[in-house]
């Protein structure tokens, strides 16, 4: 980043993420906590920032990163900002598995730094029941190996691939047709497009422009033969020069 005011070092960010028209969110946001009992020095967050940004898939030599200081709470914390779009023009970060992949990267920051592990968060029955956990990872492993094929992205044709899986796919969509919500169903079991790594905001960005909305399905031959019956008469038109 070139040093300056938070506006000046937004209005750099944004220049370089006007570089894709993809990517819609191209800001990706994190939090580094520590126990409350742990000293931190600031060369700690400093490398602990900078190793996040490296195992994430965005390192500080590719990706413009803010990192800021909160010292509003007992336990010692950073907020990390960083542009997934990179100032070389490659591709964006990928931040469709990052809900599964953080912790993983956050215990690998402790060992290398020699922190204090984060105590496990306390998780719900319905979290750690064997039948929905192995549903969630059904559905997460099927569309990660959907998505990962160029050239399909479009939401009919992840809907009727993983309808051959077995599992049932809901869209929800704003009134301007924006993809805005999903969830999955295998076995009567549902998960949500959060708890399986696919969010909308991901989808959005797989799916090109335009092809978010998933189409009405066509009316039954018959009613469709009524439809077209009162549909006015128009009288053939020659090519136009």
């Amino acid at each position: 980043m070139i040093p300056g005011s938070p506006k000046e070092m937004a209005e750099d960010m944004q220049a370089t993420a006007a570089l894709s028209k993809k990517v819609q969110k191209p800001v990706w946001h994190t939090v580094l906590s520590w126990k409350a009992d742990e000293v931190v020095s600031q060369a700690q967050k400093v490398a602990a920032a900078r190793r996040y940004c490296e195992l994430i898939g965005a390192p500080i030599d590719r990706h413009q990163v803010v990192v800021y200081e909160h010292r509003d709470k007992k336990h010692a914390h950073i907020h990390i900002y960083l542009n997934r779009v990179p100032i070389d023009g490659g591709p964006a970060l990928r931040t469709d598995n990052n809900f599964y992949r953080q912790p993983a990267i956050t215990k690998q920051i402790s060992q290398e730094l020699g922190m204090q592990p984060i105590p496990e968060r306390r998780q719900s029955l319905a979290d750690v029941d064997p039948i929905k956990q192995a549903a969630r990872v059904q559905v997460r492993e099927a569309v990660k190996e959907l998505v990962a094929q160029l050239g399909n992205n479009n939401p009919v044709w992840l809907q009727t691939q993983l309808k051959q899986r077995g599992i049932a796919t809901r869209y929800r969509h704003d009134k301007g047709g924006i993809l805005r919500g999903v969830s999955f169903e295998l076995q009567g079991i549902a998960v949500t497009g959060q708890q399986v790594g696919y969010k909308a905001a991901q989808l959005r960005e797989l799916f090109p422009t335009g092809q978010q909305q998933v189409p009405a399905l066509p009316l039954p031959s018959s009613q469709g033969e009524d439809e077209a019956k009162k549909a006015p008469k128009q009288k053939p038109r020659g090519p136009r020069l």
